[in-house]
Order: C-alpha cells, then sequence, then structure tokens
C-alpha cells in the first residue's frame, strides 16, 4: 500500500457538505468491538472511497460496513463496504481523518453515487490558467471583456503582449468546472490557441 502523499487518485474527491457517516466492523469475532451508532462528518467522497473524522481508534486494513448519509441525495443513506487504507491524526480537527477504499456497494448505492459525483463534479469550482494566442478574428473583438460578460467566470489577467503579429494573454478562468470549459470551448471556436499553464 503506498503512502497517504505518494497515493495517486483516478477520480475526483469532492467535498461534501453536511455528509455524515456510521459505520460497524465487517463481521470477524471483534465485529462487537469497532463501530459506532454515531454519526461522523464526511470531508470527502469520491467513486471509490471517501475521507471522514472519527474519534475513534481504527488501523489501517479495518473491515467496515458504512452508513452514508448525503443532504444533496436526500432519502435513503448509501451502504457500502470499505477497507481503511491510512489513518492520520489532525491537530486542526482533534481527531482521526480516516481513508477509505470502497470494496462493495449495492447496486442502486452505486448508481446514486455516479450520479452524486457527476453533479457535484460539474458544480464545483476551478481555477484554471491558461495563456491564449488570439487569432486575428479574435484580435479585432473585446474578447477577455465578452467573456467575463457572457460566461459566469471570472477572469484574471496575469500577463499579455501586443503587437502587430501577435496577441496573447496569460489569463486565469475562475468558475464552475463546466462553465470554464465553455469558456475554453469558446476560445478554440474563435481560432484561438490555448495552452495549460500549471
Amino acid at each position: 500500500m503506498p503512502e497517504r502523499g505518494s497515493e495517486k487518485r483516478k477520480d475526483m474527491r469532492l467535498p461534501i457538505k453536511g455528509g455524515m457517516v456510521q459505520y460497524k466492523e465487517s463481521g470477524g469475532i471483534f465485529a462487537l468491538f469497532k463501530g459506532s451508532s454515531d454519526q461522523y462528518p464526511i470531508l470527502n467522497l469520491s467513486l471509490r472511497g471517501m475521507r471522514f473524522l472519527t474519534t475513534d481508534s481504527l488501523l489501517s486494513g479495518d473491515k467496515l460496513n458504512f452508513t452514508i448519509g448525503v443532504p444533496t441525495l436526500g432519502g435513503e443513506p448509501l451502504k457500502a463496504e470499505g477497507r481503511v487504507a491510512w489513518v492520520q491524526r489532525s491537530p486542526r480537527y482533534k481527531a482521526n481523518v480516516i481513508g477509505v477504499q470502497f470494496v462493495a456497494m449495492t447496486k442502486d448505492s452505486l448508481s446514486r453515487l455516479k450520479n452524486l459525483v457527476s453533479f457535484l463534479g460539474t458544480k464545483m469550482k476551478i481555477k484554471y490558467k491558461v495563456k491564449v494566442y488570439f487569432s486575428e478574428q479574435m484580435r479585432q473583438k473585446a474578447t477577455v471583456w465578452e467573456l467575463a460578460r457572457d460566461f459566469n467566470v471570472s477572469i484574471n489577467l496575469l500577463e499579455g503582449s501586443l503587437n502587430d503579429k501577435t496577441t496573447w494573454l496569460t489569463i486565469e478562468i475562475e468558475g464552475e468546472k463546466e462553465e470554464v470549459k465553455r469558456v475554453l470551448e469558446y476560445l478554440k471556436s474563435g481560432g484561438a490557441k490555448l495552452v495549460a499553464i500549471k
């Protein structure tokens, strides 16, 4: 198992406001001793796992059954089986932060979780830096002003150059993921060349 810092995620973990989890040990001789009727806050959630806070002492490798309540979903909580991937004490929260990898989930819970992740993924705000080389057609217009007017994003100008042959700007676009994507598609459709900046 890789160290927590070297863990490479294959999907985005999304912050979950108001999400709570309950858990109990999955079978085994000590199942009565690991589990809680208390609910603990979820920090983030993905299709493959979650992070949550608890004051309980869990160990890496513990197998647990989870009942996951997410206000956005409403109705029935999600049911999942998972394995504790890592445990870290957090002075900030005065609790243990638990990283869980899901190993099984009911078909209904998985379907609802996919819908939630898809929905939240598009609503999540991001910042995207890009160097934009404007086409001749776009040089004749107030393109950056149009972006701020026509799209629900904030545009921050970082640097640029304007001369007879080329016009380029490095901009930071902030907004919901889908809206940022729309801005980039608009720029490309006008003939702009885009270079992402890390």
